[in-house]
């Protein structure tokens, strides 16, 4: 009986022992990484994040600006123009994920905009890394370059909104060695937390804190 209890202790001793190793080695894997929050896809916050289609009532012409929040905005928009037959000028100019649509029918700009939303969203192996980028006081860090790093990369693609928010809509490969990168310059870099994309796990959520420049 002496010996059975001696053996549980020495074991749970060992356990404690390893569990101090693993965090320790944790820490230190990840040490200098991103203060970084995953948030629930459907809670609040998160769905703050998204945005809507805005009608610009100061154009001359029926002019919307739409910002992608689950798919690539060419892509929308392309599908968008395909489906829609217009009965006038159109015009379109992008910049980041936003798309500005100018036409010279209000009802050809509805239906464009009705089209892209109805679009976007998720299907099949795509996915997307969405959330906002603040700074240590909770301002809202904009115009910051933000890639995706892992088995599927997107570099060079976006920037964080003038809100802080950004939304990276990607074709991926299932793995649990994902992670965002942000790009002061590039000599200063901050990377997140790693995340996993799958089928089951096809919406990433997070806010990340930015230290402040200096």
């Amino acid at each position: 009986m002496l010996g059975f209890r001696f053996s549980l202790k020495s074991l749970l001793g060992l356990f404690v022992v390893v569990s101090i190793a693993i965090v320790i080695t944790t820490q230190w894997r990840y040490r200098g990484r991103l203060t970084t929050y995953f948030l629930d896809p459907t809670s609040v916050e998160a769905k703050a994040l998204l945005v809507s289609p805005v009608l610009a009532d100061d154009e001359i012409l029926p002019t919307a600006e739409y910002r992608a929040n689950y798919r690539d905005v060419r892509w929308l928009f392309s599908r968008a123009e395909d489906a829609v037959s217009l009965s006038g000028g159109l015009q379109a100019d992008f910049d980041n994920d936003r798309v500005v649509i100018r036409t010279s029918q209000p009802e050809d700009l509805k239906q464009l905009i009705s089209k892209m939303v109805a679009a976007d969203h998720l299907e099949e192996d795509h996915g997307v890394i969405r959330g906002i980028a603040v700074d240590e006081n909770d301002r809202p860090v904009a115009n910051l370059p933000v890639d995706l790093l892992g088995p599927t990369q997107c570099l060079n693609a976006y920037l964080t909104r003038p809100d802080g928010s950004f939304s990276i809509p990607v074709e991926f490969i299932p793995s649990d060695d994902y992670m965002l990168r942000f790009r002061r310059s590039y000599a200063e870099t901050y990377l997140t937390m790693p995340f996993s994309l799958g089928k089951s796990k096809r919406e990433v959520v997070v806010r990340v804190v930015i230290p402040q420049k200096g």
